[in-house]
Protein backbone atom coordinates (compact mmCIF):
# COMPACT_ATOMS: atom_id res chain seq x y z
CA UNK A 1 0.00 0.00 0.00
CA UNK A 2 1.45 3.33 -1.04
CA UNK A 3 1.95 6.66 0.67
CA UNK A 4 -1.31 8.03 -0.70
CA UNK A 5 -3.30 5.20 0.89
CA UNK A 6 -1.46 5.59 4.19
CA UNK A 7 -2.38 9.26 4.21
CA UNK A 8 -5.99 8.29 3.57
CA UNK A 9 -5.86 6.12 6.67
CA UNK A 10 -3.98 8.48 8.99
CA UNK A 11 -4.60 11.79 7.24
CA UNK A 12 -1.02 13.02 7.43
CA UNK A 13 2.48 11.82 6.79
CA UNK A 14 4.56 10.87 9.79
CA UNK A 15 7.09 13.65 10.18
CA UNK A 16 10.43 13.53 11.92
CA UNK A 17 10.27 13.91 15.69
CA UNK A 18 14.03 13.87 16.23
CA UNK A 19 16.95 14.53 13.89
CA UNK A 20 19.12 11.58 14.95
CA UNK A 21 19.94 9.07 12.24
CA UNK A 22 21.66 6.51 14.47
CA UNK A 23 19.54 3.59 15.60
CA UNK A 24 21.91 1.81 17.98
CA UNK A 25 19.18 1.30 20.56
CA UNK A 26 16.47 0.51 18.01
CA UNK A 27 14.15 3.14 19.51
CA UNK A 28 11.64 4.74 17.17
CA UNK A 29 8.91 7.34 17.55
CA UNK A 30 5.95 7.96 15.26
CA UNK A 31 3.86 11.12 15.39
CA UNK A 32 0.18 10.99 14.36
CA UNK A 33 -2.06 13.95 13.60
CA UNK A 34 -5.35 12.78 15.11
CA UNK A 35 -7.53 15.47 13.57
CA UNK A 36 -6.46 14.88 9.97
CA UNK A 37 -6.72 11.13 10.08
CA UNK A 38 -9.57 8.93 8.92
CA UNK A 39 -11.30 7.17 11.80
CA UNK A 40 -13.67 5.03 9.65
CA UNK A 41 -10.78 3.10 8.10
CA UNK A 42 -9.08 2.73 11.47
CA UNK A 43 -12.21 1.30 13.10
CA UNK A 44 -11.86 -2.03 11.30
CA UNK A 45 -8.41 -2.58 12.84
CA UNK A 46 -9.62 -2.37 16.44
CA UNK A 47 -10.55 -5.23 18.73
CA UNK A 48 -14.01 -5.55 20.25
CA UNK A 49 -12.72 -4.19 23.57
CA UNK A 50 -11.13 -1.18 21.87
CA UNK A 51 -14.35 -0.46 19.98
CA UNK A 52 -16.31 -0.61 23.21
CA UNK A 53 -13.92 1.84 24.84
CA UNK A 54 -14.23 4.14 21.83
CA UNK A 55 -18.02 4.08 22.00
CA UNK A 56 -17.86 5.02 25.68
CA UNK A 57 -16.60 8.50 24.75
CA UNK A 58 -19.50 10.95 24.80
CA UNK A 59 -17.54 13.51 22.78
CA UNK A 60 -17.37 12.46 19.10
CA UNK A 61 -14.06 14.31 18.64
CA UNK A 62 -12.42 12.37 21.48
CA UNK A 63 -13.96 9.15 20.16
CA UNK A 64 -12.45 9.73 16.72
CA UNK A 65 -9.07 10.62 18.18
CA UNK A 66 -9.06 7.43 20.25
CA UNK A 67 -9.83 5.33 17.20
CA UNK A 68 -7.11 6.95 15.11
CA UNK A 69 -4.49 6.69 17.86
CA UNK A 70 -5.11 3.00 18.51
CA UNK A 71 -5.36 2.16 14.82
CA UNK A 72 -2.00 3.88 14.32
CA UNK A 73 -0.50 1.86 17.18
CA UNK A 74 -1.73 -1.38 15.63
CA UNK A 75 -0.45 -0.38 12.21
CA UNK A 76 3.02 0.45 13.51
CA UNK A 77 3.31 -2.75 15.57
CA UNK A 78 1.85 -4.89 12.81
CA UNK A 79 4.42 -3.52 10.40
CA UNK A 80 7.29 -4.19 12.80
CA UNK A 81 6.12 -7.72 13.58
CA UNK A 82 4.97 -8.65 10.08
CA UNK A 83 1.49 -9.46 11.37
CA UNK A 84 -1.89 -8.08 10.22
CA UNK A 85 -2.75 -5.16 12.44
CA UNK A 86 -6.16 -6.52 13.36
CA UNK A 87 -4.68 -9.82 14.55
CA UNK A 88 -2.43 -8.39 17.25
CA UNK A 89 -3.30 -9.26 20.82
CA UNK A 90 -2.57 -7.09 23.84
CA UNK A 91 -2.16 -7.86 27.52
CA UNK A 92 -0.37 -6.63 30.66
CA UNK A 93 3.06 -7.60 31.92
CA UNK A 94 3.98 -8.28 35.53
CA UNK A 95 4.16 -4.58 36.39
CA UNK A 96 0.88 -3.76 34.66
CA UNK A 97 2.39 -2.24 31.53
CA UNK A 98 0.60 -2.83 28.20
CA UNK A 99 2.39 -5.45 26.12
CA UNK A 100 1.99 -7.48 22.97
CA UNK A 101 0.92 -11.07 23.43
CA UNK A 102 3.52 -13.59 22.19
CA UNK A 103 3.67 -14.21 18.45
CA UNK A 104 4.87 -17.79 18.41
CA UNK A 105 8.55 -17.96 19.32
CA UNK A 106 9.37 -14.53 17.95
CA UNK A 107 10.31 -11.87 20.51
CA UNK A 108 8.04 -8.86 20.37
CA UNK A 109 9.02 -5.18 20.65
CA UNK A 110 8.19 -3.03 23.62
CA UNK A 111 5.90 -0.11 22.90
CA UNK A 112 4.11 2.83 24.38
CA UNK A 113 1.30 5.11 23.22
CA UNK A 114 0.40 8.61 24.36
CA UNK A 115 -2.13 11.06 23.00
CA UNK A 116 -3.27 14.52 24.03
CA UNK A 117 -5.37 16.97 22.09
CA UNK A 118 -4.72 16.60 18.38
CA UNK A 119 -1.51 14.57 18.58
CA UNK A 120 -0.43 11.04 19.40
CA UNK A 121 3.00 9.49 19.76
CA UNK A 122 3.83 5.81 19.30
CA UNK A 123 7.22 4.69 20.62
CA UNK A 124 8.82 1.29 20.15
CA UNK A 125 11.96 -0.37 21.49
CA UNK A 126 13.57 -3.73 20.69
CA UNK A 127 12.84 -6.83 22.81
CA UNK A 128 14.51 -6.62 26.19
CA UNK A 129 14.35 -2.81 26.41
CA UNK A 130 11.54 -0.67 27.76
CA UNK A 131 10.21 2.59 26.41
CA UNK A 132 7.80 5.22 27.69
CA UNK A 133 6.52 8.30 25.90
CA UNK A 134 4.22 11.12 26.91
CA UNK A 135 2.74 14.10 25.10
CA UNK A 136 0.68 16.79 26.81
CA UNK A 137 -1.14 19.80 25.47
CA UNK A 138 0.04 22.78 27.49
CA UNK A 139 -2.87 24.29 29.38
CA UNK A 140 -3.06 27.41 31.51
CA UNK A 141 -5.69 28.49 34.02
CA UNK A 142 -4.71 26.21 36.89
CA UNK A 143 -2.39 26.41 39.87
CA UNK A 144 0.56 24.52 38.45
CA UNK A 145 2.70 25.20 41.50
CA UNK A 146 0.14 23.62 43.83
CA UNK A 147 0.07 20.50 41.67
CA UNK A 148 3.87 20.50 41.44
CA UNK A 149 4.16 20.56 45.23
CA UNK A 150 2.12 17.35 45.28
CA UNK A 151 4.07 15.40 42.65
CA UNK A 152 7.44 17.12 42.19
CA UNK A 153 10.65 17.30 44.19
CA UNK A 154 11.36 20.57 46.09
CA UNK A 155 14.17 21.58 43.74
CA UNK A 156 11.85 21.06 40.76
CA UNK A 157 9.17 23.24 42.35
CA UNK A 158 11.77 25.95 42.87
CA UNK A 159 12.72 25.82 39.18
CA UNK A 160 9.07 26.07 38.14
CA UNK A 161 8.39 29.33 39.95
CA UNK A 162 9.68 31.23 36.92
CA UNK A 163 8.86 28.64 34.26
CA UNK A 164 5.05 28.79 34.20
CA UNK A 165 2.73 26.07 32.84
CA UNK A 166 5.13 25.24 29.99
CA UNK A 167 7.82 24.20 32.47
CA UNK A 168 5.31 22.22 34.50
CA UNK A 169 4.19 20.15 31.52
CA UNK A 170 7.75 19.69 30.31
CA UNK A 171 8.68 18.05 33.60
CA UNK A 172 5.41 16.14 33.75
CA UNK A 173 6.02 14.46 30.40
CA UNK A 174 9.47 13.28 31.50
CA UNK A 175 8.11 11.91 34.76
CA UNK A 176 5.16 10.18 33.14
CA UNK A 177 7.33 8.73 30.38
CA UNK A 178 9.58 7.28 33.08
CA UNK A 179 6.59 5.89 35.01
CA UNK A 180 5.30 4.25 31.82
CA UNK A 181 8.69 2.80 30.92
CA UNK A 182 9.51 1.50 34.39
CA UNK A 183 6.05 0.37 35.45
CA UNK A 184 6.31 1.96 38.90
CA UNK A 185 2.87 3.57 38.53
CA UNK A 186 1.70 7.12 39.17
CA UNK A 187 2.17 6.57 42.89
CA UNK A 188 5.91 6.54 42.23
CA UNK A 189 5.92 9.86 40.37
CA UNK A 190 6.70 11.84 43.52
CA UNK A 191 9.90 9.80 43.92
CA UNK A 192 11.16 10.81 40.48
CA UNK A 193 13.60 13.68 40.03
CA UNK A 194 14.28 15.18 36.60
CA UNK A 195 17.73 16.72 36.21
CA UNK A 196 17.87 19.03 33.23
CA UNK A 197 20.87 18.40 31.01
CA UNK A 198 20.30 20.47 27.87
CA UNK A 199 17.57 21.73 25.59
CA UNK A 200 17.15 18.19 24.24
CA UNK A 201 18.18 15.85 27.05
CA UNK A 202 17.69 15.23 30.74
CA UNK A 203 18.18 12.48 33.32
CA UNK A 204 15.52 10.86 35.49
CA UNK A 205 16.60 9.71 38.93
CA UNK A 206 14.34 7.44 40.96
CA UNK A 207 14.29 5.36 44.11
CA UNK A 208 13.31 2.41 41.96
CA UNK A 209 15.82 -0.37 42.58
CA UNK A 210 15.49 -1.67 39.03
CA UNK A 211 15.61 1.61 37.12
CA UNK A 212 17.36 4.18 39.34
CA UNK A 213 18.54 6.30 36.40
CA UNK A 214 17.22 6.69 32.87
CA UNK A 215 17.86 9.15 30.07
CA UNK A 216 15.19 11.50 28.81
CA UNK A 217 14.83 12.93 25.32
CA UNK A 218 12.58 15.95 24.88
CA UNK A 219 10.45 15.68 21.73
CA UNK A 220 9.33 18.54 19.50
CA UNK A 221 5.79 17.58 18.51
CA UNK A 222 3.89 20.80 17.73
CA UNK A 223 3.49 24.34 19.11
CA UNK A 224 1.63 24.29 22.40
CA UNK A 225 2.66 20.72 23.28
CA UNK A 226 5.30 19.19 25.53
CA UNK A 227 6.61 15.66 25.04
CA UNK A 228 9.34 13.37 26.28
CA UNK A 229 10.66 9.87 25.76
CA UNK A 230 12.39 7.60 28.28
CA UNK A 231 14.04 4.30 27.45
CA UNK A 232 15.87 1.71 29.52
CA UNK A 233 18.05 0.85 26.52
CA UNK A 234 21.66 0.83 27.73
CA UNK A 235 22.86 3.93 25.90
CA UNK A 236 24.18 7.24 27.18
CA UNK A 237 21.82 9.24 24.98
CA UNK A 238 18.80 7.45 23.54
CA UNK A 239 19.17 7.66 19.75
CA UNK A 240 15.72 7.89 18.26
CA UNK A 241 14.65 7.63 14.65
CA UNK A 242 11.32 7.95 12.92
CA UNK A 243 10.07 6.04 9.93
CA UNK A 244 7.11 6.09 7.59
CA UNK A 245 4.03 4.43 8.99
CA UNK A 246 3.88 0.84 7.73
CA UNK A 247 1.02 0.04 5.40
CA UNK A 248 -1.79 -1.57 7.43
CA UNK A 249 -2.20 -5.30 6.94
CA UNK A 250 -5.45 -7.03 7.75
CA UNK A 251 -6.33 -10.66 7.78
Amino acid sequence: MGVRHRRALFGSRVSRVLPDQADAAGVRVWRVDLDRAGAPRGWRLLSRAERERALAFADPVERRRYVVAHAALRTVLGGLCGVPADRLGFGRDGSGRPCLLPLGRRPVPDFNLSHSGAWALVATAPPGARVGVDVEQVRAGFDHLALARRFYQPEEVARLRAAGPEGFFRLWTAKEAYVKASGVGLAGMSDVLVREGSATHATVLSRSARFPECRVRWLDVAPGYAAALVTTAPVTTPPVTTASTPAPRTG
